[in-house]
This record gives structure tokens, C-alpha cells and sequence, in this order.
């Protein structure tokens, strides 16, 4: 056990174990709220559920609390492990038992759902900021095993829910804080005749000045779900979604010695080719429900996906002379279509669905020159222009069966057939037509088993996934040669888990252990300047244990805690070459190193009081992280930390009034927020925020 962990451990300990002495004065929690899950569009009772799953209900995702990313509340799941960039340019990095670690920027190997519409594109890119945390009324995390069910990259899933059917009227809440930062949004929720149309609509503005120099952002973002009744056997659903940055600075990550001078710092190459980035992302689906006889529905849905990103990277000038190079700015452009349609039979003891999804994504990208003449950080010449499409067919089979009273079992298979190609349309003395094209044909499948008990319940399950390369992860190589990258092949996941969850009186308490074994995970072999290239790794092994307990103590305190114990190695060596300013270089990575970016120990600890009449309260917040590897070969650690919060929140007894105070990094740690696996100029450090003060105001309107 490291040094870092031991410090970590005894405030996690005494939040934990004093709750678990508490006698028990509180109800149980209301079954509605517990007693579901979505598994590829399918409400699964969560009592019996035979896998690793939590539920963050939507009073979570917003009192007290900014509601500017999924970082804020996550935490608080078991098994999930956020890493905050401070850097909106890269969005947050989400990690699923140890999944999606390698990513240098938006979401890997987790799939995103948001209200029935894909957040996560047709080759596993995603990107978290997509989720309206101020509409949804819950989010549900699926890990392991069953998560499979999903397809392509599912090491995880997070699905956002919106609940309408709340009181018509509409609310307005605004906050402001350190560095800067706003936020204001305004919510309106309304139906017509019982049995019609009823929706809810947010608009919101968030903008920041950043902590560090060049770090300003701002985003907007709209979002509308709207549906209707057609008598009691169907149902439409349409949800729409917008988000718009169209101004981010990046501030890079810094080097061990940066990092150490200024603690919250920026690279001198952000400011020099002022590195940015423009985000547009609008999507829209529908879906219809319809149960047509006793035990038998359909379902049919469609959406479409409208994406363009432009970024200038800090590539220098030199670097970008050889006639292979794409340059330093992407101007990248994506257009998504999705089609589904399913049917589920139901019965007594039991239930089957099989389904089918279709899709395509057209991604037009080019590369630009950053500079022109001796003017860096501008949009010059065209170095690379390309037209990537992807082609997806799926289908998949899911079935629930009670065995017994007691006994659940739940599986599925699905089998994804996946066509990448590439049409190149620059070529140029020394460069020449990259185009080409590969195929994928994969299946994932799992099963669950899991015995109900009194208050609780105990779970087994297993499955076999799969995670293709990401467009993204194709565009480079990492040999410098120009055109895509098709010498990477899918990874494949072997996983098992084993749990208990129980809900007392006054608590609800989880455990589980899981192992995944992994052939040919995708590794970033090097990341530089913005753009990265990777490569397979051999065989790797994740096992770990995680944690949560969550209730009262009395009438008015209450705590929440989460812990993850993960242990992550390559168990075979591997080696990937890796050029640069034209010279090779073979790497070769040791069996028993650890897999970078992927913290051995972290918690969440929370510790409430509220007032008797339940509108004020204060609460305490833990983060606590073990240190980070911050490349394949170990050569340095991001170190361990613990990062406090406090936060108090009110709501008036008339009026519609309520509003919140937070202080963030209380003690004003400095600490790395998250690292830059493998970069290839050492820049690893992403630096955390310092402490910063946060006071917000709303007003409620509902009839």
C-alpha cells in the first residue's frame, strides 16, 4: 500500500464506519425511486437487479451545486472515477472501473445516453458536457458485466433521464463565483390536457475567466423533451439537445517542473500559438412506444446528430514541414443518423426483446497550417482534407427471468458489424492517397444472476465486450506516416463481478469485486501538442473492490460514501514504434507496469445536516485520490490528494425563493486534477483549481 494511501484512508474509515453504528430512525427510502433501471431502452426492476448499478436522483444533481459538469455529483458512485481537467477546451475524463483512462480529451470506453439519443458516436466518442444536469431528473450508472449490453466501447454506461409530469410553472437560477465564472438558466415545465402534450424546456449560459491565464470559456446550451399520450397503449417522445462553445482557450498540461514553479500555471505554447477550441453540437430524437396487446409492445426511434469542432493545436512550426503533417488546426465536421426498432414480449415470469439498430456518421475532417508567415496561431495553409464515414448494423436479444421468487436472472448478446472508411482528397509531393477502409464484426454478450433477501440482495454476473477504435484514435499514427491508423485492431474484455447491495432502515449499503482481463487495449502511445496516436497493448488485468453506504443519522444528519480499490497492470510486455522530428523510436513497455491515468485508491465522502423543516442544510465534501501514473512506462506519478468542499443551500417557506453558497479546494490544495497520459513533451500536469467561492439565487414559479 503506498504512503498516499494510507493518508487517504482513515478519513474515509471514520465517515464510514460511524454511520453503520447509527440506530435506525429514518423510513426507507420510497421503492419508485430504487426500483428501476434502463438496459438498452428496457425499465429493469433495480431490487434483484443482478449487476453493479446506482441511481443519482436529480435533487443530487442540483442542490448546492453548479451544475456545469457530471464531475460535480458522480464522485459520489461507487466504481466511477472523475478527473476534473480544469480545461473545458478537453471536457472532464470519466472512468469506469479503471475504462476510459487513456482518453486525452471527451469520453471513451463509457457509453452516453441522454434521454433516449446517443451521446456517444457510433465509434465510442463521447463527450460528457452534452448532459443538461439542470433538466434531468436522474442518472443511472451501470458498470461491469451487464453495461455490456450496450455494444461497441461500453466498459460502462451513463444514462440521463428526463421525468415530465412536473407541476406547470417555470424557474430561474443564476449564480457567480471566483475566476469569474457565471451561470444562469431558466427551466419551464407545462402540459396541456390530461392524456396530451406536456414537456420541459432549459436554456442556460455558463462563462468563465478560467483559474489559469488562458483558460476563459463559455458555453450555451438548450434543451427540450416533449411528449404525448395516445390513450394508454402508445406514447411519442421527442428530445432535442444544443450545445455551444464558441469560445474555449486551452491551456495545455505542464511539465513536472511547470507544474512544481506554478501550480497554476499555463504553458508558454498556449499563449504563443493561442490555442482554442469551437465546439457546436445540436441533436435531436423520437421515439415510439406503443403496447399494442397484453405482454407485447413495440418501439420504433430515429434520431440525428449534428457536430463541428475546430481546434488549434500548439504544434510548432518546424513539426509541421514535412509533407506528411496535418498541420496544427482541425476543422473537423460530423453528421449522424440513427435508426432502432425492437419488440418485447412479456410474461408472469419473465420478459425477451430483440431489437435491431442502424446507423452512419459522415465526418469531413481537414488540417490546416497554424501559422502563416511568421504570424503563429492563425488558420494558413490546407494540409489535409478527408471524408471518414462509419456504417453500424446491430442487433441484440435481452431477457428477464424469475427463476423464483428470490432468483433473477438477466442476459443479452448483441452483435455490431462495423465499416470504417476514408476518402482522401489531399495528396502532394511525398504525401499520397491515404485512403482506405476496414471492417469490424464483434459480439458482446453477459449474464446475471442475483438472489433477493430480506432487505437486499446478493448478484453474480459475467460477459464478454468489445471496444473498436475511435475515428479520433484512427487519424494519426504513431510512426509519423501519414494516412489512418488501421494497424489498430479492436480490444476485447473478459469481466466477472460479484456484489451485495442492502437497504436498511436508515441505510443503503454496496459491495462489490470485479475483475476484467483484457487482449489488445487501446493505449495512447503518444500525445503531443493535441494530437495523439495509439496502439494495441498485449494482455492487461483490472480487478478491484468498491463501496458505498448512504442514509442518516437521526432526523436531520446524513452521509454519503464511495471508495474504489483498483488494481491495473499490463500482464504482457508490448512494444509500438513511435516517430518524431524523424527519428524512431521503439518503446517497450514491461509486463507488470501499471495502466497509466488510473488512480489505485479514491473515495467520495459526504456529511450533511438539515434543519427540521428540510429547507436548509450544510454539507461537507471529501474527494481523496491515491497517485496517478502518468505514462506506460511509470516513469512519474501525479500525487495523491484530498480535496475539501463545503456548501449550504436554503429554500424559502413561501415564495418560490431558494439559493446556495459553496467554497470549493477549502483548504486551497494544490494537487494535478488529472494527467495527460503519455504526452509526448511531458506536459503530464493538468492542474487542479484552488479555492473558489460560489453564491447562487432562484426563484420558482409553479402553479
Amino acid at each position: 500500500m503506498t504512503p498516499a494511501l494510507v493518508r487517504l484512508l482513515p478519513a474515509t474509515l471514520l465517515l464510514t464506519a460511524a454511520p453503520l453504528a447509527a440506530p435506525a430512525q429514518v423510513p426507507p427510502p420510497d421503492a419508485e425511486t430504487l426500483d428501476a433501471v434502463e438496459v438498452v431502452g428496457q425499465r429493469v426492476p433495480l431490487s434483484r437487479f443482478p449487476g453493479a448499478v446506482d441511481v443519482v436522483e436529480g435533487q443530487d444533481l442540483r442542490r448546492g451545486q453548479r451544475q456545469v459538469g457530471l464531475s460535480e455529483t458522480l464522485a459520489r458512485v461507487p466504481g466511477v472515477t472523475v478527473l476534473e481537467r480544469g480545461n473545458f477546451a478537453q471536457d472532464l475524463q470519466i472512468q469506469s472501473r479503471g475504462f476510459g483512462a487513456r482518453s486525452t480529451f471527451g469520453i471513451r470506453g463509457i457509453r452516453l445516453v441522454v434521454d433516449g439519443i446517443p451521446s456517444s458516436a457510433l465509434d465510442g466518442q463521447g463527450q460528457a458536457a452534452n448532459f443538461p444536469l439542470g433538466a434531468l431528473d436522474r442518472i443511472e450508472v451501470l458498470r461491469g458485466p451487464l453495461a455490456l449490453q450496450y455494444g461497441n466501447a461500453a466498459g460502462g454506461a451513463i444514462v440521463g433521464h428526463t421525468d415530465l409530469g412536473a407541476p406547470d410553472g417555470a424557474s430561474i437560477e443564476a449564480w457567480a463565483g471566483s475566476f469569474g465564472s457565471h451561470r444562469a438558466a431558466v427551466r419551464w415545465d407545462s402540459s396541456t390536457a390530461p392524456g396530451d402534450w406536456q414537456w420541459r424546456v432549459l436554456g442556460s449560459h455558463f462563462a468563465t475567466d478560467g483559474e489559469r491565464p488562458h483558460s476563459a470559456a463559455e458555453r450555451s446550451q438548450l434543451s427540450a423533451v416533449a411528449e404525448w399520450k395516445a390513450g394508454d397503449s402508445g406514447r411519442l417522445r421527442l428530445a432535442m439537445n444544443s450545445l455551444v462553445q464558441p469560445f474555449t482557450q486551452d491551456p495545455l498540461g505542464l511539465t513536472r517542473g511547470q507544474w512544481e514553479a506554478q501550480p497554476h500555471g499555463t504553458a508558454a505554447e498556449a499563449l504563443e500559438f493561442n490555442t482554442r477550441k469551437r465546439i457546436d453540437n445540436h441533436q435531436f430524437g423520437l421515439r415510439w412506444d406503443s403496447s399494442y396487446a397484453p405482454g407485447r409492445e413495440y418501439w420504433l426511434g430515429a434520431h440525428g446528430i449534428e457536430r463541428e469542432i475546430v481546434q488549434f493545436l500548439s504544434i510548432p512550426v518546424g513539426a509541421q514541414m514535412p509533407p506528411s503533417s496535418s498541420g496544427g488546426v482541425i476543422d473537423s465536421g460530423r453528421r449522424s443518423a440513427g435508426l432502432e426498432a425492437g419488440h418485447r414480449w412479456s410474461w408472469a415470469r419473465g420478459s425477451l426483446a430483440a431489437g435491431v439498430e442502424l446507423g452512419r456518421l459522415e465526418e469531413a475532417r481537414r488540417g490546416f497550417e497554424n501559422f502563416m508567415g511568421d504570424e503563429v496561431g492563425v488558420r494558413g495553409r490546407l494540409r489535409r482534407d478527408e471524408d471518414n464515414a462509419i456504417d453500424a448494423r446491430e442487433g441484440f436479444l435481452l431477457g428477464e427471468y424469475h427463476l423464483t421468487p428470490e432468483w433473477t436472472a438477466l442476459g443479452g448478446v448483441r452483435h455490431s458489424w462495423l465499416d470504417f472508411s476514408s476518402d482522401d482528397h489531399y495528396q502532394a509531393p511525398g504525401n499520397g492517397d491515404d485512403s482506405g477502409s476496414i471492417d469490424y464484426s464483434e459480439t458482446a454478450a453477459s449474464v446475471g444472476i442475483a438472489r433477493a433477501f430480506g432487505n437486499g440482495e446478493v448478484f453474480a454476473s459475467a460477459g464478454r465486450g468489445f471496444e473498436t477504435p475511435t475515428v479520433t484514435e484512427l487519424a494519426y499514427r504513431p510512426d509519423g506516416v501519414a494516412g489512418l491508423n488501421f494497424d489498430l485492431r479492436p480490444a476485447r474484455t473478459d469481466s466477472i463481478e460479484l456484489g451485495a447491495r442492502w437497504r436498511l432502515q436508515d441505510a443503503q449499503l454496496g459491495v462489490t469485486a470485479w475483475r476484467v482481463d483484457g487482449d489488445g487495449e487501446i493505449v495512447s502511445a503518444t500525445s503531443s501538442g493535441g494530437r495523439s496516436s495509439y496502439a494495441n497493448a498485449g494482455s492487461t488485468r483490472r480487478e478491484g473492490l468498491e463501496a458505498s453506504v448512504d442514509g442518516r443519522l437521526g432526523d436531520r444528519w446524513h452521509y454519503t460514501v464511495a471508495a474504489n480499490l483498483i488494481r491495473a497492470r499490463f500482464t504482457e510486455s508490448f512494444s509500438y514504434s513511435v516517430t518524431r522530428s524523424g527519428e524512431t523510436d521503439i518503446r517497450t513497455i514491461e509486463a507488470g507496469n501499471r495502466m497509466p491515468g488510473i488512480p489505485s485508491a479514491n473515495a467520495f465522502a459526504e456529511l450533511g445536516w438539515r434543519t427540521d423543516s428540510r429547507r436548509s442544510g450544510l454539507a461537507l465534501e471529501a474527494r481523496l485520490s491515491d497517485r496517478i501514473p502518468v505514462n506506460d512506462a511509470n516513469s512519474d506519478y501525479a500525487p495523491g490528494h484530498a480535496v475539501f468542499a463545503l456548501r449550504a443551500d436554503w429554500r424559502a417557506q413561501s415564495g418560490g425563493w431558494h439559493g446556495f453558497a459553496r467554497v470549493d479546494n477549502l483548504f486551497d490544495r494544490e494537487y494535478a486534477g488529472s494527467v495527460i497520459v503519455n504526452d509526448g513533451n511531458g506536459r503530464f500536469f493538468e492542474p487542479g483549481a484552488g479555492r473558489s467561492f460560489t453564491l447562487g439565487l432562484g426563484w420558482n414559479a409553479r402553479r
